[in-house]
């Protein structure tokens, strides 16, 4: 008897002891609240669904493999994540209108936006903040008639300024080398505006110069694209066409892009 007695104890002893069956901390829960601006309401940029995403953590805020996904109303103001390992997320959050049109993110918030998740616990996130997302401009030139190549001119740039109020405020001014080495979009070079200095609702006057290795502009006047504001997150084609077979290079707008007959230089967007 005695013999039996202190092997059940020591059974007890050793199912006190052992840890939670599979040795897994529980998951947790997840609610990352959101905004736009100063707490905007989403009607004033029309922004009707918000996804919000999770990235396994990365230090650098660099996306890395998507944990979860949710998509909500932007009237919710929140999304909740259930059933995470607990540990660090990068946050990303945007918000699209009724065209599906990226019009808000914080894609480039500074620091990015980082949620922690405790084991077997009801965790909430700092409020996410949201900004109005830049117009994208995508600007390509034909050379020569369209068969030309930057070794057949003299340009070596192509300076793109950006304003507003027809022309009145400067948004941004960016050069383009004229063989660029980054990747063409759509046969598209794009503008980085990482500083979101590019406002869709704002934008109305697009100047295309193109400039020798002096920086030297080779033409008479630049190439002006006029056009009503495009509006958050919108896309902005514009060609220009350069021919520099004769002295001074001439720049012209793409065929069928004129905006007035009467001024050869100034242009509509594609």
């Amino acid at each position: 008897m005695r013999t039996r007695l202190l092997v059940s104890t020591l059974a007890f002893t050793a199912l006190v002891a052992a840890p939670a069956c599979g040795g897994d901390d529980p998951p947790g829960s997840l609610i990352v609240p959101f905004k736009i601006g100063a707490n905007v309401d989403c009607s004033i940029l029309g922004v009707t669904d918000v996804t919000v995403e999770l990235y396994k953590y990365s230090a650098s805020g660099a996306a890395g493999d998507v944990i979860d996904q949710e998509v909500v109303a932007c009237e919710d103001g929140q999304a909740q994540f259930m059933g995470l390992t607990a540990g660090r997320y990068n946050v990303r959050v945007s918000g699209v209108d009724a065209e599906k049109v990226i019009v808000t993110d914080n894609f480039d918030n500074d620091p990015a936006d980082i949620a922690e998740v405790t084991s077997g616990a009801e965790n909430t996130a700092d409020v996410v903040t949201m900004s109005p997302t830049p117009a994208k401009i995508l600007v390509r030139w034909l050379l020569n008639g369209g068969f030309g190549m930057c070794s057949d001119v003299p340009v070596t740039n192509f300076r793109v300024s950006t304003y507003e109020k027809e022309g009145l405020n400067e948004l941004l001014t960016y050069d383009f080398d004229c063989d660029p080495e980054e990747p063409a979009i759509m046969g598209y070079n794009a503008i980085l505006d990482p500083d979101r200095q590019i406002a869709g609702d704002d934008l109305d006057r697009v100047y295309i110069d193109a400039l020798d290795e002096k920086g030297t502009s080779l033409v008479t006047a630049p190439l002006e694209f006029v056009m009503e504001p495009p509006g958050h997150g919108r896309t902005v084609k514009l060609t220009a066409v350069v021919d520099c077979t004769g002295d001074p290079c001439t720049i012209g707008c793409a065929d069928g892009k004129g905006a007035d007959p009467m001024e050869p230089t100034l242009c509509l967007a594609d």
